[in-house]
């Protein structure tokens, strides 16, 4: 039976993950119906800076957790084009029982070109996935 997740313990501040890619012609924004412009997607990074938080504590979960994303906030400050290598890093800043907070950057090869906030919650993966599909009946 699913079970509740209580306070998350393994987790501390500081912790940090990263992803790195190569912009790629799908990782644009003329991809997100932005035509013409050819420089790295917000979307993307959004979803590179999810990744980064989801690495920075996947090994620290107890078997049966997951953590969803819950709230970021983006600042894309910088363009990245096509061909350009984008580091992403997160950081734990703060730890509430089931509630992680991150603090993140993205730097391409030449300059710091995004900051985001990203909240996550860890949660019994089975628990959760029940919800889901309980509404998944009300799909047509």
């Amino acid at each position: 039976m699913p079970g509740k997740v209580g306070f998350v313990s393994n987790v501390s501040v500081g912790q940090i993950g990263s992803v790195e890619h190569v912009v790629r012609p799908e990782h644009a924004a003329d991809r997100f119906e932005n035509a013409g412009v050819t420089v790295l997607a917000t979307p993307v990074l959004c979803h590179w800076f999810e990744s980064a938080a989801v690495r920075a504590i996947a090994h620290e979960l107890e078997p049966g957790e997951a953590s969803v994303g819950t709230r970021i906030s983006i600042e894309h400050f910088k363009a990245s084009p096509v061909g350009m290598r984008v580091r992403v890093e997160s950081r734990v800043v703060a730890v509430d029982g089931r509630r992680i907070t991150f603090e993140a950057q993205a730097i391409d090869e030449t300059e710091l070109v995004a900051r985001s906030t990203h909240e996550r919650f860890v949660v019994d993966l089975e628990r959760f996935l029940a919800g889901v599909e309980v509404k998944s009946s009300h799909v047509p």
